[in-house]
């Protein structure tokens, strides 16, 4: 599974402020990995790769959220959240729904 690298410059890019917008996109993928990290008709150490990738995108959630939120960062930064974890969603669904369907429920 391709690692998702999404912290790299984003504290520094990101403002302080009150409102916090999510990445409906990335908090879509975080669940979906979630699932499958949990899901024991896939493999240990695939499941392990599943938990290391929803870790790293919330982490780099929350360090959006203690800068203020997506509403805070540069555009083309959050386009690019949205678009990379829409993509790994994507891929992981289709994967899933092709091995271990069970485990999207």
């Amino acid at each position: 599974m391709t690692r998702v690298l999404l912290t790299v410059g984003l504290a520094a890019a990101l403002a302080t402020g009150c409102s916090k917008e999510r990445i409906a996109e990335c908090d879509d993928f975080v669940t979906t990995a979630e699932k499958a990290a949990l899901c024991t008709t896939i493999a240990s150490d695939k499941r392990g790769q599943f938990a290391v990738a929803a870790k790293q995108i919330k982490d780099a959630l929350q360090k959006l959220d203690d800068a203020g939120g997506a509403d805070k960062a540069p555009e083309a930064t959050v386009e690019d959240m949205r678009r990379t974890c829409k993509s790994q969603n994507t891929l992981v669904v289709d994967e899933l729904q092709k091995t271990s369907a069970d485990c999207l429920k």
